[in-house]
């Protein structure tokens, strides 16, 4: 079924009224309950709660997802709404943790990233001052005491930080952003397959791939830093971290393996991987790394890698009964996954991978908007949330994205 590209600005419509229905205010701020995963006793646990400042699943990702929907459609409410969302997240910045700040999706950079945004489309310059009271704060922190990965450590932050530089021109941000280029590269564990780095401080002697806490991630950051810098010591340390992960591509399983499960200290030959398919971890992500570095270099290598992924992906999502069983939240849900579906069609210029992403929208319709049922976010054993990457809004956001990508750019991979 081909729907009108207004049935992905209704749905979009849909969850953001839904939002702002369930917001809780408090003078001129707004915050929101939903489940998350919590914990507690030594075991995770589905907990429901309020949720802090931070862009992954607080209360500036709601705000950044309404602004964008207000962007389309001029409702007063979004506005009112994404305003209260942002003034929350500014009141609760000390909730981010110390070695965390750095952060995109679970630190300060992504607060400043979502008010800057907000502060554009609303035309109100207090929160584009805000946003940048809190990068300038980011230059007093030691890099070597921030995490490495996408989510919450430097290579997260550099694209972020290029991309309101090319824009506002603050030499500062280049600054900052080589600094923790150069925290990348300190830490690197260099091999004779390539390089990588231990994110997550695992027991396993096996650095991850993948886009979230992986190497793909960090191989993307250094390549948009090399690109504004000129800086070579970034593009190599790049190509080294791409060539880790093709080291342990599995042409078997059109994928790279996911190392979080294993506890040996090295993969012995006949073991069993587990090969993850979302965002996070695994093909979906880490195709979007390729996408981009293709698109910046125009390698074939980049190419093929991007197309290996395009394929595992495309095939999963083609599958009805893959929909029927998975969330779609942006982190590892189908939204997330079908995302690299539509930057490749722009990049690659083919048809087919749009089509496919448009196919994802209208399932979600029919399951979660014609039947009345709940959307089926991103907390395992958990109902529905409204944060960015678990829940609503990364739903809605999905849908702006489908209705008019120009309206609202990829939040899944930052483009400077």
């Amino acid at each position: 079924m081909n729907r009108p590209k207004t049935t992905f600005l209704e749905a979009a419509n849909a969850i953001g009224a839904k939002l702002c229905r369930d917001a809780l205010w408090s003078g001129a701020r707004c915050n929101w309950l939903g489940d998350s995963m919590e914990f507690t006793s030594n075991t995770w646990a589905v907990a429901h709660r309020s949720f802090g400042p931070d862009l992954y699943s607080g209360t500036s990702g709601v705000a950044l997802f309404l602004a964008q929907l207000y962007q389309a459609t001029g409702e007063r409410l979004y506005r009112v709404t994404a305003q209260g969302g942002a003034r929350q997240a500014l009141s609760r910045l000390e909730d981010i943790a110390p070695a965390a700040r750095i952060g995109f999706y679970s630190g300060a950079t992504g607060i400043a990233y979502a008010l800057i945004k907000v502060g554009e489309i609303f035309d109100d310059q207090s929160f584009i001052g805000e946003a940048f009271k809190i990068l300038a704060g980011l230059t007093e922190d030691d890099p070597s005491q921030q995490g490495l990965d996408v989510i919450a450590g430097s290579a997260g932050a550099i694209p972020a930080l290029l991309g309101i530089h090319r824009k506002y021109g603050k030499e500062f941000l280049v600054d900052l952003s080589i600094r923790h280029g150069e925290h990348l590269l300190a830490t690197a564990r260099r091999s004779e397959i390539g390089w990588s780095w231990n994110t997550l401080n695992l027991t396993s002697q096996q650095d991850l791939t993948g886009f979230s806490h992986g190497t793909a991630g960090i191989a993307w950051a250094l390549l948009e830093l090399s690109r504004a810098t000129k800086q070579e010591k970034f593009r190599e340390a790049a190509e080294q971290g791409f060539r880790y992960e093709r080291h342990w591509f599995s042409a078997e399983h059109g994928n790279w393996p996911d190392f979080r499960d294993l506890n040996s200290p090295a993969p012995s030959e006949g073991q069993a991987l587990s090969y993850g398919v979302a965002w996070c971890h695994g093909a979906p992500g880490i195709g979007l790394s390729r996408v981009r570095a293709y698109e910046l270099s125009g390698e074939e290598v980049y190419r093929r890698e991007a197309e290996a992924a395009l394929q595992t992906t495309a095939s999963l999502l083609s599958l009805p009964a893959y929909a029927g069983q998975n969330n779609y939240s942006l982190c590892h849900g189908l939204c997330g996954n079908a995302e690299l579906l539509i930057y490749a069609s722009q990049v690659l210029r083919n048809a087919d991978y749009q089509s496919l992403a448009d196919q994802v929208g209208e399932q979600g319709i029919e399951q979660s908007q014609q039947r009345g049922l709940p959307w089926p976010c991103g907390v395992p054993g958990g109902g529905e949330t409204p944060g960015l990457m678990l829940g609503l809004a990364g739903i809605g956001y999905y849908y702006l994205r489908l209705y008019d990508p120009e309206v609202a750019a990829p939040v899944l991979i930052i483009l400077p």
